[in-house]
């Protein structure tokens, strides 16, 4: 049975180590095996990285790639002009249906993330379903732009055990993010954006965006500047987290040990 990941971190270990033997003691004292269980399942959870606790004004955009394209190259304007690199989350069906787009983000300088094949949630697909919808997008984006992708966002950030471990498996890091824009709801408008977006920026913070959208090529312009006079620094997101030697909290945030 895997008891932790070591990638998680000597922390979680001590922790994971100090509950398991609480559950043994629990079962000396005739306490039920399903208590015990739940102390270990509590010890075992995952999360995906939220943020990092990283101090030097860092944070990275990501873009989640769904649905159309018109607007790819509106933000890839715009990134150009702030010199800001940034990370795409695409569908392998987006990918299929605009290679063209998918090449002139890698080929930019931007970083292309998994966001699965189809959209499906991992909550209701089977653990099969799920490895498909990794697999599939990884090999499109393989063959459209020479790179594996190593990092991966489930669809809606639906979070499960075994989406984790699928990509875990396949040594990819599962990313999620700290300040959501909402850009994709018809009720949020420029300055809803804007203000939520700016208000909630921190250093460390992974920032959610979708394209075609009616206002995110729109608003990233004012973000970005705004964000930059504030001495935040664009990265993407593989060089915003840590790749080794770190714990997850249970908020998300990613530590260094």
């Amino acid at each position: 049975m895997k008891i932790a990941y070591i990638k998680y971190g000597k922390i979680k270990l001590a922790i994971l180590a100090a509950l398991v033997l609480l559950a043994a003691v629990l079962g000396i004292y005739g306490i039920s095996d399903s208590v015990a269980e739940s102390v270990y399942n509590a010890a075992s959870v995952k999360l995906p990285i939220y943020c990092t606790d990283n101090e030097n004004r860092e944070i990275a955009l990501t873009i989640n790639c769904a649905w159309g394209a018109e607007d790819i190259d509106d933000i890839l304007e715009t990134l150009d002009f702030y010199g800001v690199k940034a990370t795409f989350f695409v569908l392998g069906t987006w990918a299929e249906a605009n290679p063209d787009k998918l090449i002139k983000i890698f080929e930019k300088g931007h970083e292309i993330g998994n966001h699965s094949y189809s959209h499906k949630l991992p909550s209701r697909s089977t653990e099969a379903q799920l490895a498909e919808e990794i697999d599939k997008c990884n090999d499109i984006v393989e063959k459209l732009i020479g790179v594996k992708p190593q990092l991966y966002r489930a669809p809606s950030g639906d979070i499960t055990e075994s989406v984790l471990e699928l990509a875990e498996d396949r040594n990819m890091y599962n990313i999620k993010w700290s300040v959501d824009s909402i850009d994709w709801k018809d009720t949020m408008t420029y300055d809803n954006i804007l203000n939520r977006v700016i208000g909630r920026t921190q250093s460390g913070s992974i920032l959610l965006f979708h394209n075609d959208t009616k206002h995110t090529a729109k608003v990233l312009p004012e973000i970005i500047s705004s964000l930059q006079k504030q001495d935040y620094k664009f990265v993407k997101v593989s060089e915003l987290i840590y790749m080794t030697d770190y714990y997850i909290d249970n908020t998300g945030m990613q530590h260094r040990e």
